[in-house]
């Protein structure tokens, strides 16, 4: 039977987890484990949130604490120091941490392609390709990795990055900046910022466009789930347990995302539900172009890795397999 589950209010959410206990499916001693969400509760970690309130962690023989995170870079230096044993950050984040002598790996995808873009005005410009940007004032979070990024990917297109001026703002004001006319393009993520992009974009009468870097020429994976090697060495099976349950959490909220909504709104009273429910389907897009869930592929990583390297002049030795592994996904 399933233990006591913790929720959280609003009053105290951002400095509070999501906790659910249980005993496995052969009656093992549960183990305890934290996962950082890189950020704050949304649509794209509705997987995990159903995994937690439906049982399916608990079955696997693991009590899960979700907590918010401050961004990936921060949630991938705070997994190799044990703060908690896994996270959701991308590539960049754990390639940096390695370049710095961490531990932190990716253990399994979520999304397949690099998730963010830039969201512009279409009644103000008109953007089809990166040349479009030339001359434009284009603004991102300050804990962005925009601008590294894409002076790197504009140079890769054969934009001049010296055509576009990149601005560094509280990430609160890049949608108002934006949709005030204060900045010509702004980024924003699926399954994250392009959601609430749109609907500001609505309420103020205007029609939001979306230039994806994925889309021309930017072939690198973006988020996924990460541990560190220490986790990994020690308990793999744990390892195993999370992923199972927390793919099983994705197919199941995908399988009926407005079930899945409803549970994060049990837990999050405060989320927006349009919101989450349009973060959950592009999470799922995301998702759904693997072959198998969670899935890298060596090749593709090695493309990641010598992308942030230029883009970053990363000189540590970082090798393919010290950012990934596959081994303890799932079997199909």
């Amino acid at each position: 039977m399933r233990s006591l589950t913790r929720i959280v209010t609003a009053a105290t959410l951002l400095t509070a987890g999501l906790l659910l206990g249980g005993c496995g499916k052969d009656s093992r001693e549960a183990e305890k484990v934290t996962f950082n969400m890189s950020w704050l509760p949304q649509g794209s970690m509705a997987g995990v949130i159903l995994a937690i309130d439906k049982g399916f962690y608990a079955e696997e023989g693991l009590v899960v604490e979700a907590v918010r995170g401050f961004g990936g870079i921060r949630t991938a230096n705070e997994l190799d120091q044990g703060m908690f044993q896994f996270g959701y950050a991308d590539p960049l984040a754990v390639i940096l941490n390695r370049a710095n002598g961490g531990t932190a790996r990716m253990i399994g995808a979520i999304s397949d392609r690099w998730p963010a873009g830039l969201c512009f005005i279409k009644e103000r410009h008109k953007v089809e390709s990166p040349a479009d940007l030339a001359g434009m004032v284009v603004g991102g979070g300050q804990n962005s990795p925009m601008q590294v990024l894409v002076p790197a990917w504009l140079e890769k297109n054969g934009v001049d990055k010296g055509k576009v001026t990149l601005m560094q703002l509280d990430p609160a004001v890049v949608v108002a900046s934006l949709v005030e006319g204060k900045i010509d393009a702004g980024e924003c993520w699926l399954g994250n910022s392009l959601p609430l992009f749109r609907r500001r974009a609505e309420e103020a009468g205007l029609s939001l466009g979306w230039l994806a870097y994925a889309d021309f020429n930017l072939d690198i994976y973006g988020n996924g789930l990460i541990s560190s090697d220490k986790v990994i060495k020690e308990r793999p099976e744990q390892v195993r347990a999370f992923l199972k349950a927390t793919y099983r959490g994705y197919a199941a909220a995908l399988a009926d995302p407005d079930a899945a909504v409803a549970v994060m709104l049990k837990h999050y009273p405060m989320l927006d539900p349009a919101i989450t429910k349009q973060q959950l389907l592009e999470t799922g897009a995301l998702l759904k172009h693997q072959a198998r869930a969670g899935w890298m592929e060596a090749d593709r990583v090695a493309g990641t890795l010598d992308f942030l390297r230029g883009a970053y002049g990363l000189k540590a030795d970082v090798k393919v397999g010290d950012v990934f592994t596959t081994d303890y996904l799932p079997q199909p």
